[in-house]
């Protein structure tokens, strides 16, 4: 019974030790080969994809073997980490570009690599070459239609002849690292063709190659097999930076739509009017490594032409005094990789760099270099001193060795000094000799007083609109009222309204002074009767009592219509009843009590708009104050303690060097300000720190709100100086556009908010005051204009600022470094690699990535956690 349980046991247990050897092999990874079509033409290109994906980071390169009749040109390489549950999963991915050049069917045979002792093989791809079908030319010459497109992607597109075509060639198709290869594209049109006259350009990408522009681009005409071009001809110069075959992918033109196609077409819709694409064919440079080993003392120089040069200023000096030595080094090609040309002073001299710089300028199509340094030499020792000669070692390419160039120096008699010491550094070595040896950050700003508050930038606000506003508002008021004025001066009786208080106020003085009984009770009643009457469109004559009082209840209420009407029947009495009534009319006090009636009627029925202005204004008011709330509110000590005291603290600790604590105290007081100050010593802080990415974020910031900051400025440069993508940063901006960006960007977007309200403020007061002089002279005509021009300039401005700053999303590198991928998923192949510092526009926001760009084709996606966003926002701030 034991020995079949035996071999039970015996059985798993080698089924176990099987699965154990047998896992690395199954979990080992995968090799797969792909292209992106499998039915082509002769002629056609397919890209082919190669994978290989595993557990282990370093992945093996497989090789591809030569094809018959497919010519092969190595494209790009990307790779992409995955964590899964804990698990590390790589993949690394290579592109090639097959062009197909025969009729036979192909076959990419079966690759293999070996990871982790485990061999893995891919399946073999069959590519099917069926026959190309017959182009018909497109009428007006070649390059028409969508044939002429795909011939275009297959090489065999438009050429000479035909009314577009374009062409790019290399100088050499084999070079040395480092050499010098000029890569000229040139794009060739009719100028008599139709149509097609808006060409979009895209460049070749040159992976493995260091890339030059050689500006300015070329236009000239000339004849190519019988026919005029107008030909636009671009120029780069290429140094490659690794051997083995590299490859010049192709230069696209993309022509417009035909905008006369369809017209001229006698067919519903022309198959020739859509746009068009022109691809030169892909150009390999085989690259070869220099000999090993190389000399020494190699600068790292390649270029068929050397020169060097070197001069003393003087060959006789005193002990002390300083001596100008220059030293020039010219080649054809780049010098970028040279730092300082190796000249080994003797112990008799001090020396120090005194300038110098690297020009490169393009000559017959090419690229030369020229390095310049300057040295200052102070002799410490009597006598004739002999200086060593200056050599550079070189590789020469068109002689495929290396090769030196050497100057001699001579000698330097120095003459006995008045220094008594030697050594001694001299005084008569003047300053302005002596470039800055070194430079840093500006020292972080003390704490204010106050800081400003942590409110919405001015277009933000209410109250700035109704500043802004306000005087339009006026403006209209004013026109109504003079518009209303106006028809009241071509209506007689707006006339008589108009001086109808006048006219009673004359009479009442009269009745005063007529003293009392019935002739002063027959002026008051007269001037009441003749108030009303011009007031009311009527005659005094056929006024009845009546209407007096209806017109006191309308104008003055019940009170003022009791009164008045008292005071009515007092003065009929006075005139008309008895003896005793009229002696008991005091005149004077009647007519006073007359005056202050009609005064209070007067006032009821001409101030109706006052009581409306009265009643909006303090609604208007009110919403200023509730503006200005937050901001006040803001005054208050932060949770953490006041803004102030903790800048003070920051700064302290700052120059202490507890750059932590400094860390702190800064981001406290920025909690609730939003203050230049804050965001300069954050942006010192970082940048102390290593942060490069985090100090620019924060320069900028600062630089918003107070752009004329001369240490701002100079901190900003400095630590962009020092980040590693500093040659992705903008292209330097012509000197006439960069004075007019520097005019516009001098003030912020507050101040130019500011200065908007003041010129409409301004413009509205001299049409107010055009209006009231009711004419326009030639001096306000002029005043006017300039006023306008105000205003619409800073309003143009103040927009564009507006757009920078709140609408256009930048945001800035804080890892030290980010792949960027072609979608919002680490899934997606990586198209290049940015780091710490550098400043990127946010197109797109998708979940946790952002879609970011450089302009042009350096766009794509990176994970939202790796930026940071200029704009200060509660959800985005740190």
């Amino acid at each position: 019974m034991r020995e079949p349980r035996t071999f039970r046991r015996a059985g798993a247990a080698a089924v176990l030790l099987w699965l154990a050897a047998a896992a690395p092999a199954l979990g080992a990874g995968d090799l797969n080969v792909a292209v992106d079509r499998d039915v082509v033409s002769r002629g056609d290109q397919v890209l082919l994809t190669v994978t290989v994906s595993g557990e282990n980071r370093d992945l093996p390169t497989p090789r591809l073997p030569e094809i018959p009749g497919v010519v092969v040109s190595r494209g790009g390489s990307s790779q992409n980490f995955q964590i899964v549950n804990g698990a590390v999963s790589t993949s690394l991915s290579w592109t090639y570009y097959l062009r197909i050049e025969t009729d036979e069917d192909v076959t990419v045979p079966a690759l293999e690599v070996e990871l982790d002792g485990a061999k893995l093989r891919s399946e073999p791809v069959t590519i099917r070459v069926e026959a190309a079908a017959v182009r018909t030319p497109a009428p007006g010459g070649g390059a028409g239609g969508d044939e002429a497109g795909t011939a275009a992607a297959r090489g065999d597109g438009p050429g000479p002849g035909d009314d577009y075509f374009v062409t790019m060639t290399v100088d050499r198709e084999t070079a040395y690292v480092g050499e010098q290869v000029v890569l000229v594209f040139r794009y060739h049109a009719n100028p008599f063709a139709r149509g097609r006259d808006r060409p979009q350009y895209t460049a070749p990408r040159v992976e493995g190659f260091w890339r030059e522009d050689l500006p300015p681009n070329r236009n000239f005409r000339d004849v190519i097999a019988g026919q005029q071009y107008e030909i636009t001809e671009i120029r780069y110069a290429l140094f490659p930076t690794r051997p083995g075959v590299l490859t010049i992918e192709p230069a696209v033109v993309t022509l417009a739509a035909d905008p006369f196609a369809d017209f001229f077409s006698f067919r519903r819709r022309s198959r020739n009017g859509g746009p068009v694409q022109l691809a030169t064919e892909a150009l390999q440079v085989r690259v070869r490594d220099l000999p090993h080993p190389a000399p020494e003392d190699f600068a790292g120089i390649v270029s068929r032409q050397v020169d060097l040069a070197v001069s003393v200023d003087r060959d006789t000096v005193s002990r002390g005094e300083p001596v100008s030595l220059s030293l020039s080094l010219g080649a054809d090609g780049s010098l970028k990789s040279v730092e300082e040309l190796p000249w080994a002073a003797p112990s008799e001299l001090q020396v120090h760099e005194a300038g110098g710089g690297l020009e490169t300028k393009k000559d017959h199509g090419r690229l030369f270099s020229r390095l310049a340094q300057e040295r200052v030499l102070i002799p410490l020792a009597e006598g004739e001193l002999a200086l060593p000669p200056l050599t550079v070692v070189y590789f020469d390419p068109a002689a495929g060795r290396y090769g030196e160039v050497t100057r001699e120096l001579g000698a330097l008699t120095v003459l006995p000094g008045d220094r008594p010491v030697e050594g001694d550094t001299p005084a008569q070595m003047m300053r302005t000799e002596i470039e800055r040896l070194a430079s840093d950050l500006r020292f972080a700003h003390p704490a204010p007083r106050r800081l400003r508050a942590l409110v919405a930038p001015l277009p933000a606000r209410s109250s700035w609109w109704i500043g802004l506003l306000a005087p339009l508002l006026l403006l209209g008021g004013l026109r109504w009222q003079m518009s209303r004025e106006a028809s009241r001066l071509r209506d007689p009786l707006g006339t008589r309204r108009r001086g109808a208080l006048r006219q009673a106020r004359a009479l009442l003085a009269e009745a005063a002074r007529a003293g009392d009984g019935p002739a002063g009770g027959a002026l008051v009643l007269k001037a009441v009767q003749g108030y009303v009457a011009d007031r009311t469109g009527r005659t005094a004559a056929g006024l009845q009592s009546g209407q007096i009082n209806d017109h006191a209840l309308d104008n003055g209420g019940d009170r003022v219509a009791r009164q008045l009407a008292d005071l009515v029947d007092r003065c009929e009495a006075a005139r008309y009843g008895a003896a005793g009534a009229a002696s008991g009319l005091d005149a004077a006090e009647t007519a006073r009590e007359a005056l202050d009636l009609l005064t209070t009627m007067e006032s009821a029925g001409g101030k109706r708009g006052a009581r409306t202005l009265r009643a909006v204004l303090p609604w208007l008011l009110a919403l200023a104050v509730l503006d200005g709330a937050p901001a006040a509110a803001q005054d208050a000590p932060a949770a953490g303690g006041d803004p102030v005291r903790l800048m003070a603290e920051g700064v302290r600790a700052y120059t202490d060097g507890e750059l932590e604590t400094a860390l702190a105290r800064f981001q406290g007081a920025a909690a609730s300000t939003r203050d230049p100050d804050v965001y300069y010593n954050l942006g010192n802080t970082h940048a102390r720190r290593g942060e490069l990415g985090r100090a620019v974020l924060n320069y900028l910031r600062a630089q918003r709100l107070r752009p004329r900051d001369a240490d701002v400025r100079a901190n900003l440069s400095w630590v962009r100086s020092h980040t590693v993508d500093a040659e992705l940063a903008a292209a330097p901006l012509p000197p006439v556009v960069k004075q007019v960006r520097d005019g516009l960007t001098a003030l912020s977007l507050d101040e130019w908010c500011g200065l908007l309200a003041v010129s409409v403020w301004l413009a509205c007061l001299v049409i107010a005051w055009s209006w009231w002089r009711t004419g326009w002279t030639a001096a306000m005509r002029r005043l006017g204009l300039s006023a306008g021009v105000l205003v619409v300039g800073v309003l143009a401005i103040a927009g564009w600022r507006w757009h920078e700053e709140y609408v256009r999303d930048s945001a800035v590198v804080v890892v030290p470094e980010v792949s960027v991928h072609s979608g919002p998923d680490a899934s997606f192949p990586v198209l290049f690699q940015v780091h710490d510092g550098l400043t990127l526009q946010v197109r797109a926001l998708r979940e946790d990535w952002s879609q970011v760009t450089l302009g042009g084709e350096w766009n794509g996606w990176v994970s939202s956690a790796t930026l940071a966003h200029v704009r200060v926002e509660p959800e985005r701030d740190e």
